[in-house]
């Protein structure tokens, strides 16, 4: 009842503007939230009240066009319970803010409290933060503010690209990546999308040798298969040759060999690899690939579900200050082509792209010519110092590495 009441206030230009700070969508469960979701994209481009009816058609016929005829008519019965509630008046409309405000609190103090108990290192200095956030009434992103020291901000800069690309056109032009910072790198089958972040993490001068922690998430193919690669990447010797001079190899891979870890994950949904990521802080999280990470939630179409997957890997990013490298696949629209852009992902032509700080399509037209190593790094998005290009590399796929 209290959800239906304050979704209903929601419609109102005036109400929306001067409570939306302090409701979270937290606190609206299933079709509920689907509802706040499209109440917030209303406010943002129409000038207006919503009314009930006007809510229906964007949720069914604007934002999610693709719903199935079952889903239109159970959103049609909630649309219908939500014009028949009375609206409550203003002393009480405030005292639902104050309650679904309040549950908010008491659900992020719950899961603190729940990953102490399941053994995370206690910090009820967090607790406490939580509850002092909530009587001062202002949501926790409203007081991180940035420092307006002008040195103070040089030196956050320089963190946002610590590790440096190792290569060349790349890091001239873009530098490197930080924390928080989301990268998505896409590419058609057997193009060279594991082959291009194994070389940016384990290839000479890489992120590992430059002294990050990577933590590499692997759903693609089996682990191991990555981990030789990575080895063979460093090292710079083939399969064969590995085999050959063991103790060589060894040799030359304990060098960063504790800065790289590879990990199965064919079950593992994003909440888990939140967890890991807490636990384990790593510098650098690769997720190979992230569209086929599970994440908890009903979702009408595909591209609400990967972008819902997306935007908890930006926020991973964020919260666990690391960078995260998401692996996705090109449509078939980027087949045999040297030029493509990030609409050119599968299943997704802008939630997807929305969320990344950095995206990098690698094309290559003769996929049917196994002799061709030239790739194009085609950089079409890039939040970090805005330039796009598409320059030239070559992959040597026997060691998985990526060169000028």
């Amino acid at each position: 009842m209290i959800e239906k009441q304050m979704l209903k206030l929601m419609l109102s230009k005036k109400f929306y503007a001067q409570y939306k700070g302090q409701i979270s969508r937290n606190v609206f469960q299933g079709s509920f939230g689907s509802l706040f979701d499209t109440i917030q994209k209303a406010h943002e481009k129409y000038d207006a009240d919503i009314s009930v009816d006007e809510l229906y058609s964007l949720h069914t016929a604007v934002y999610n066009p693709a719903l199935t005829k079952a889903a239109k008519e159970q959103f049609s019965e909630l649309i219908e319970d939500i014009k028949e509630t009375t609206e409550p008046s203003e002393a009480i409309a405030k005292d639902i803010v104050n309650i679904l405000a309040e549950r908010d609190v008491a659900q992020r103090i719950a899961i603190e409290a729940t990953e102490v108990f399941n053994g995370k290192p206690a910090d009820f200095n967090i607790i406490t933060k939580i509850i002092e956030e909530h009587k001062k009434g202002l949501p926790t992103e409203k007081l991180d503010a940035v420092t307006d020291n002008v040195e103070e901000l040089i030196e956050q800069l320089e963190v946002t690209s610590k590790w440096q690309f190792n290569l060349m056109r790349l890091k001239e032009n873009i530098g490197g990546v930080g924390p928080g910072n989301l990268v998505i790198v896409f590419a058609r089958p057997e193009v060279g999308k594991t082959a291009f972040w194994v070389s940016l993490v384990a290839g000479p001068n890489g992120f590992a040798e430059q002294g990050a922690i990577v933590h590499a998430f692997i759903n693609e193919e089996p682990a191991v298969r990555t981990q030789m690669r990575a080895i063979n990447c460093f090292t710079g010797l083939n399969k064969e040759q590995v085999s050959e001079d063991i103790p060589k190899t060894h040799e030359e891979w304990k060098r960063i060999k504790d800065n790289i870890k590879m990990i199965d994950t064919v079950d593992w949904t994003i909440q888990d690899i939140d967890s890991h990521c807490e636990k384990y802080k790593p510098d650098v999280v690769v997720i190979d690939q992230l569209d086929k990470i599970n994440v908890s939630g009903t979702y009408a179409r595909t591209d609400e579900k990967l972008r819902a997957v997306y935007t908890s890997a930006r926020e991973i990013a964020k919260r666990r200050d690391c960078v995260v490298i998401a692996i996705s696949q090109a449509s078939a629209e980027a087949h045999d082509r040297d030029h493509i852009s990030f609409n050119m992902m599968e299943n997704s032509k802008t939630g997807k792209a929305a969320e990344a700080d950095l995206i990098i399509g690698i094309g290559n037209r003769t996929s049917n010519d196994p002799t061709n190593n030239n790739r194009i790094l085609n950089v079409s998005k890039n939040k970090i110092t805005g330039w796009h290009g598409d320059p030239t590399s070559v992959i040597d796929k026997y060691i998985s590495r990526y060169d000028d």
